[in-house]
């Protein structure tokens, strides 16, 4: 750190001149900079003053002229409109206005209209144009006020010249205030454009003449689609036109959308203003080489210095490398004695930390070299230590211990035994500023003192640890010579007390007579080996199984010596499998039998067909019981299986047998019927026990059921044919609205099959690419533009042709491909979408199978991402039954979709229930309205009013509203009054393919805007 010192300095003041440097560079180019841009802002206001004294001077001599003519035109002389437009007709009053047209050549044609608006004279040649400027604000101002100024102007669209211009109007009155006429002339725009471009300053500067409501008349550098706009809301024109004056600002310029410098004034005799303004990047241009030149400068500045440090550092680098390198040498000498030491060795200072140590240390240790080095504290080495297992203890208290034993300057001794087996002694010896430790392995001298220990108590281990009952006898006295401890628990004896002892001296007689059989057996095998299973009571009680295994072990000369039982308790294990073999037949949570003990009781029944027997196969589905397991939980919906059960288990009769299914579905196996009579009296029987009350964990509650029936032989005489007609027999009765009971019919298995063959298809055309998406236009009822379009999928079978959306579309929520098929319409539509104008949307339909997904939010967001269009022109509708069934967790969807930024459309809206609070608890962006409101609307027959109503709950939270199936021009103009905000219907469009619909969007902007207007 000591020799770093200076070469960190060095850098450190090379940075800080460097810093130096380029910060006053960059004060003086900020300086230069706010310096070009206020003489650039003076250039601009002398501009704007020279031009405004111009047009003054200018607009002053043409009130002389027209005064002049006015004053030729003798209108005391003329007593009526009739007389004037008589005399201002003529060829003398034509050559009286050519005469005048040339004295002010930056104005216009000079026009003279009667008291009805009808150009009579101008000052042009004939014949006259048909011009009529009855129409115009000015001419009605002058006509019917008498009161108002006698010269106005108003910018117009000029019918003379096409363009925008402004006019100058002076009521032409006779001496009892008759109106007569007014004589007109316009002013211009190209004479002022052609001045704007001789005094136009540099690139990037633009002169711009405005009326006094902020449109644009004229404009150097000319652009036609500018002329006629109002900038009145332009920062500059707002302020001239507020405060009236001289204003100059710096603003982002409303056509260029640039940075620019700006100033205006207002002329004082006349209501226009000019603006001239030129790009701040221009302005700039002078500035912006000057700063190349300073920053260039100060580079190199910068550089020299650098380069200069640099040279300095280095030399004192190399002094440094040069020092380190004698010094490693040294060191290497020392390293090569120490490393070749078998003792480890370790030398501390006095605060800790280590001075050196030799490889043998941390190779004895399993240690990283990489920690234990020159540096390292004594605490982080024995930290070390004990995380690679060579050190049982606590460091912080060895630690402590070591340094007492220095500084008291006595030498230690101790053993460290480490969990590996291994054991080292270490001797610590105090030095003047530290100490030093040195490490042997006497591992191999302690092994062998301990192999005593372990041989001697090997055997005994082993044998009371095995979890079978182990004895050792006599083969010939038969007297006990070793026992475990798992025997001393079946004698319930010590050790002590049953060696030496025989059978008959510990166990009843019985039990000893059979101990005495199987070891005479035992001697008597040619193997000498015996198994046997065998029950008997322990002497602590209760009944106990056991397989025995006697072996005999033979002396030297090949006499029977010692007798070996092991006894295997195997009671457990019977009783597992006993519980096993239940299990794998009943069911756990009702105790009924499970599936596979009710498909084996179908299989015996279906015997006793072939002898003329009938029974009847009956599926039972609890109604509703998801709703009361998800509401109150499963502890609660688990009693009430089980209460269920118990009925259920109640209504049978000999013979007959229950199961459970799974869930919530039980099936019957109703024996020895004769009629349909006999199942519809057992079918009564069981919805009387099952619609009884339940008293469940403090609830109350109340269930039905859905039943099927299938009667064997007649629905079945194969096993899985009648579980599949009862299952369709059950499925039936769910759809036909639940708590009821259908017996099987042929035709369910035609729909069952039609169904299957309907979603195999789904599956092939979701492969394949056989669906479509067409659009239907949401057109904008006051505009009447195509704002929108709904994304509406079309399946083109390749043999039924077009299939009805409510066909396959419940299928798909059914199956669980509406997820798959929902994406992809998704996908679709977005980036179709993304191909349209940027204020047209796409809204796209959510299935409530879709909507219960946690991932529907991330898979829009990948959607958006993919086809890179703007959340916000994407809308998803959803119906009320989303919130109906499950609001609370599909609210929580809803807001993840809002934290998107995508649309929310609540479809369908008024066919479900509780709409209005749905509408309290999520801030919707649409409602449609359904078609059946929009029907008969333009009747009398209470839909306007639900339509008002709705239109009004819509309004007041911020909602747009859209009436669906709109077809006559009746409907449009009702929901129009009634205030809706968009329609969508086949009045403006049915749903068409993407190319087609796009060809409505500029039909949709422009056609129907004239049939409104």
């Amino acid at each position: 750190m000591a020799r770093r010192g200076p070469v960190l300095w060095l850098t450190l003041c090379g940075v800080l001149l460097v810093a130096g440097i380029f910060a006053v560079t960059a004060m003086a180019v900020g300086e230069f900079r706010e310096r070009t841009l206020v003489n650039r802002e003076r250039e601009l206001e002398k501009t704007v003053q020279l031009i405004a004294r111009h047009f003054d001077q200018q607009f002053e001599d043409s009130d002389v002229v027209a005064a002049d003519l006015i004053g030729q035109m003798n209108l005391p002389e003329i007593t009526s409109p009739e007389m004037f437009r008589e005399r201002m007709s003529g060829a003398a009053a034509n050559q009286m206005l050519r005469s005048k047209v040339s004295s002010v050549s930056y104005l216009g044609d000079i026009a003279i209209y009667d008291a009805d608006g009808e150009l009579i004279n101008w000052s042009r040649g004939q014949p006259l144009p048909k011009i009529n400027i009855s129409s115009r604000a000015y001419f009605q101002t002058l006509k019917s006020d008498p009161m108002s100024e006698p010269v106005l102007l108003e910018s117009v669209r000029s019918f003379i010249i096409g363009k925008w211009t402004t006019v100058v109007a002076r009521r032409l009155n006779g001496t009892d205030g008759t109106f007569f006429g007014a004589m007109v002339r316009r002013i211009d725009p190209d004479s002022y454009q052609n001045y704007f471009a001789s005094v136009a300053l540099a690139e990037g500067t633009a002169i711009a003449l405005f009326d006094r409501e902020g449109k644009m008349l004229a404009r150097y550098p000319h652009v036609e689609e500018l002329i006629g706009r109002s900038f009145r809301d332009a920062p500059l024109m707002r302020k001239v036109l507020t405060k009236g004056g001289q204003h100059t600002l710096r603003v982002k310029g409303p056509v260029d959308l640039e940075e620019r410098l700006g100033s205006a004034a207002s002329l004082k005799h006349f209501p226009l203003v000019i603006v001239a303004t030129n790009t701040t990047a221009a302005a700039l241009a002078d500035w912006r080489q000057q700063t190349g030149f300073m920053v260039t400068t100060a580079a190199l500045s910068a550089a020299v210095i650098a380069l200069i440090l640099y040279l300095i550092i280095r030399q004192i680098n190399r002094q440094n490398r040069e020092a380190q390198e004698r010094i490693e040498a040294e060191r290497l000498r020392l390293d090569t004695a120490l490393n070749n030491m078998s003792q480890g060795l370790i030398l501390y200072d006095a605060n800790g930390y280590i001075v050196t140590c030799n490889r043998r240390y941390a190779d004895m240790f399993g240690l990283s070299h990489d920690v234990i080095k020159p540096g390292c504290h004594v605490l982080e080495a024995m930290r070390h230590r004990k995380e690679r297992g060579a050190f049982e203890g606590d460091v912080e208290e060895f630690y402590a211990e070591v340094m007492r034993v220095v500084t008291e300057g006595t030498v230690s001794t101790r053993t460290h035994q480490l969990p590996n087996g291994r054991a080292f002694q270490v001797i610590n010896t105090p030095l003047a500023q530290g100490g030093v430790a040195t490490i042997e392995d006497i591992t191999d001298r302690r092994n062998l003192e301990q192999e005593r220990d372990r041989n001697h108590t090997f055997l005994r281990e082993i044998i009371d640890h095995i979890p079978s009952q182990i004895t050792v006898k006599d083969a010939q006295s038969r007297q006990y010579l070793l026992v475990n401890r798992i025997a001393e628990e079946v004698f319930n004896e010590t050790g002590e007390t049953i060696v030496g002892r025989t059978a008959t001296d510990i166990l009843p007689a019985p039990d000893a007579d059979i101990v005495k059989r199987d070891d005479d057996a035992l001697l008597q095998s040619p193997d000498r080996l015996l198994l046997r299973e065998q029950s008997w009571e322990r002497r602590t009680g209760g009944q106990r199984h056991t397989i025995s295994k006697r072996i005999g072990i033979r002396d030297k000369a090949g006499e029977p010596r010692y007798i070996i039982n092991v006894i295997e308790d195997v009671t457990e294990r019977r009783r597992d499998h006993e519980k096993i073999a239940h299990m794998a037949h009943y069911d756990a949570l009702t105790d009924l039998p499970n599936r596979t003990l009710f498909r084996e009781q179908i299989e015996r029944e279906l015997e006793k067909v072939a002898t003329g027997a009938q029974f009847a196969l009956l599926y039972i589905d609890v109604d509703e019981f998801k709703g009361i397991n998800d509401s109150l939980g499963h502890h609660v919906g688990d009693e009430l299986l089980k209460a269920i059960a118990t009925r259920l288990r109640g209504c049978l009769k000999k013979g007959d047998l229950i199961a459970r299914l799974g869930g919530d579905e039980f099936a019957v196996i109703q024996t020895g019927i004769q009629s349909s009579a006999d199942v519809l009296s057992f079918v009564t029987r069981i919805y009387e026990a099952i619609r009884q009350p339940y008293h469940c964990l403090g609830h109350q509650l109340s269930t039905d059921a859905s039943i099927g029936i299938a009667l064997a032989p007649q629905d079945g005489a194969d096993l899985d044919q009648l579980v599949k007609n009862a299952d369709l027999a059950m499925y039936g009765a769910k759809a036909g609205g639940r708590r009821t009971h259908r017996f099987f019919e042929p035709e369910m298995d035609a729909s069952a099959k039609a169904r299957l063959t309907m979603e195999q298809d789904l599956r092939h055309a979701l492969v394949n690419g056989g669906f479509e998406i067409h659009y239907q236009p949401l057109v904008d009822l006051r505009s009447g533009a195509v704002t929108g379009c709904e994304a509406l999928l079309r399946w083109r079978h390749p043999e039924r042709g077009m299939v009805s959306p409510a066909e396959f579309i419940p299928i798909a929520e059914d199956t669980g491909l509406i997820n798959e098929l929902g994406d992809w319409v998704l996908r679709m539509a977005c980036n179709e979408a993304a191909t349209w104008p940027a204020h047209i949307r796409v809204a796209v339909n959510v299935s409530p199978v879709q909507l219960k997904s946690d991932t529907l939010a991330l898979r829009i967001a990948s959607a958006l991402a993919a086809s890179g269009l703007d959340p916000r022109r994407l809308e998803l509708e959803i119906t009320e039954a989303v919130l109906i069934r499950d609001d609370e967790a599909a609210l929580s969807i809803l807001h993840q979709l809002r934290s998107i930024g995508v649309r929310i459309a609540l479809d369908d809206f008024g066919t479900g229930y509780s709409s209005l609070s749905y509408l309290k608890r999520f801030p919707f962006d649409k409602i449609k309205i359904d078609r059946c409101f929009v029907a008969d609307i333009a009747e009398t027959s209470g839909a306007p009013v639900i339509v008002q109503a709705v239109v009004n709950i819509a309004a007041a939270s911020s909602m747009t509203t859209v009436a669906e199936g709109v077809e006559t021009e009746a409907q449009r103009e009702m929901l129009r009054n009634l205030g809706c905000t968009e329609m969508q219907g086949y009045l403006f469009s049915a749903p068409k393919p993407a190319a087609e619909v796009r060809k409505l969007f500029g039909k949709g902007d422009a056609a129907p805007v004239a049939a409104v207007a």
